[in-house]
């Protein structure tokens, strides 16, 4: 397996560990509010980091805190943009805004990057937010003001992205993990105190989800996130993180029992076949240009 295979297996891996958060933290949120949950998600993320980083630090400097300050706060803006959101839109609305990333990307790309999608990219990215809008949009789109909060959201995750493709070549990918961690719990414990108030976790299964989202949905998929982007574009890196989505939908149906609707089906089969189109293409190109590498 050469090594963008390898990437795209390893983030694929994370958007099934995402699409696995995103039914238990649906389950817990209605024990504990949001803000804390992530001061405590990401406070075990950054310790759990901060042990792999003993021996690192010497190579902290000015550029690498700026980096990782500029994405953790890409980061943190997304994350309390969707929150915020989420008081004011539907949860189907919110969920096809935010996968519009995959649109600000390659928009972002040839802006700041100068890499512009080709027809096969382009192609992918429309049938993908065709099908993100038959998987989220049940009943329209309605704009409203959480509307254009959770907008902000995929803008800023789109940031992170983008930027994340010039400080992962640069940087120690570990300590910019670090650093990013860092942020969030900060950013989200003076969130959680201003706007929500502290409270202590209680129960078997608000502790468990800190627990899966710190260590595997934060620490772990983060770095992941860094280590796929030497090798990946930021294009592609995000027609394969729009399959979280598609995985959350499957855990809803195994973990919580959800039913699906032939919208789902469909919209789920057409993010799928996007990410796809971005393999077939280049590989049945491969037989006319013998150099063209994927």
């Amino acid at each position: 397996m050469g090594r963008a295979r390898r990437a795209e297996a390893m983030l694929v891996a994370v958007t099934v560990v995402w699409g696995l958060t995103f039914s238990l933290v649906k389950e817990s949120l209605s024990e504990i509010s949001p803000f804390v949950f992530m001061a405590f998600r990401f406070w075990l993320a950054f310790l759990l980091v901060g042990l792999f980083c003993v021996g690192r630090m010497r190579k902290v400097d000015r550029g690498l805190m700026k980096a990782g300050a500029v994405l953790g706060l890409f980061l943190f803006a997304a994350y309390a943009f969707q929150t915020f959101g989420l008081k004011y839109t539907s949860a189907g609305n919110a969920g096809f805004i935010t996968g519009l990333f995959i649109v600000f990307v390659p928009v972002l790309s040839a802006l700041m990057l100068r890499q512009r999608p080709d027809l096969a990219s382009t192609t992918a990215i429309i049938v993908a937010v065709i099908g993100l809008g038959f998987l989220s949009l049940q009943n329209g789109l309605q704009v409203n003001g959480g509307d254009l909060l959770v907008l902000a959201c995929a803008f800023s995750l789109s940031l992170h992205i983008i930027y994340m493709d010039r400080y992962v070549k640069v940087y120690d990918l570990m300590l910019l993990t670090l650093l990013q961690m860092g942020i969030l719990a900060v950013g989200n414990s003076a969130a959680g105190l201003i706007f929500e108030g502290f409270t202590w976790p209680g129960g078997a299964l608000v502790w468990t989800t800190i627990i899966v989202c710190g260590v595997f949905a934060s620490a772990v998929a983060f770095y992941v996130q860094g280590y796929a982007q030497r090798v990946l574009t930021p294009i592609r890196t995000s027609m394969v993180l729009i399959m979280e989505p598609v995985f959350s939908v499957f855990f809803g149906i195994v973990l919580l029992g959800e039913t699906l609707t032939w919208r789902v089906w469909l919209g789920c089969g057409l993010i799928l076949s996007g990410m796809l189109l971005t393999e077939i293409v280049p590989f049945l190109g491969r037989d006319k240009n013998p150099t063209q590498t994927a």
